[in-house]
């Protein structure tokens, strides 16, 4: 079994970070998907050995990393991406199309601030909304748990006040 922690939009709350990581033990690994890469560098100095996979957002201004990344985790092959490049904000058709190209089942994408979890085209698109300023009500982050090539569980939490 593995357990995927998914953040994204801190936007300058690194507390935020560090609040969902101490309450998420045991992750195999974490997915951050922009807007606040200094955040989770600066949440990251107390879990060094934490499996950290990351991508730059529109507000990641001269971030040295990718703007999209492709992972297998579990026998899942997951696309993961801000979004802004696939219009996330307008539809998920270029978001779905791009995973399904790529041979991912599985899309993760931030941008947007409003969790999500809808299957387009055959691939299952999930957005944990944000964990610093959520647009529709607490801020958000999400924990996929896969196992066996499935997602066995794809829960949405509100992030730990303390």
């Amino acid at each position: 079994m593995t357990k995927l922690v998914v953040l994204s939009d801190s936007h300058n709350t690194p507390q935020a970070i560090k609040r969902i990581l101490k309450a998420e033990k045991g992750a195999s690994a974490v997915i951050y998907l922009g807007d606040g890469l200094r955040d989770l560098e600066l949440a990251l100095t107390e879990y060094p050995a934490l499996r950290v996979y990351a991508v730059a957002g529109n507000c990641d201004f001269n971030a040295m990393e990718p703007q999209d990344g492709l992972a297998a985790f579990d026998q899942v092959v997951v696309f993961y991406t801000h979004g802004n490049m696939y219009g996330v904000k307008y539809d998920l058709d270029t978001l779905a199309e791009a995973a399904r190209v790529r041979g991912a089942e599985l899309a993760l994408f931030g941008h947007t601030h409003i969790p999500c979890d809808e299957v387009r085209a055959g691939v299952r698109l999930f957005n944990p909304g944000s964990c610093g300023h959520s647009y529709t009500g607490s801020a958000s982050y999400g924990v996929l748990l896969l196992d066996k090539g499935a997602v066995v569980q794809a829960e949405h939490k509100e992030v730990p006040k303390a």
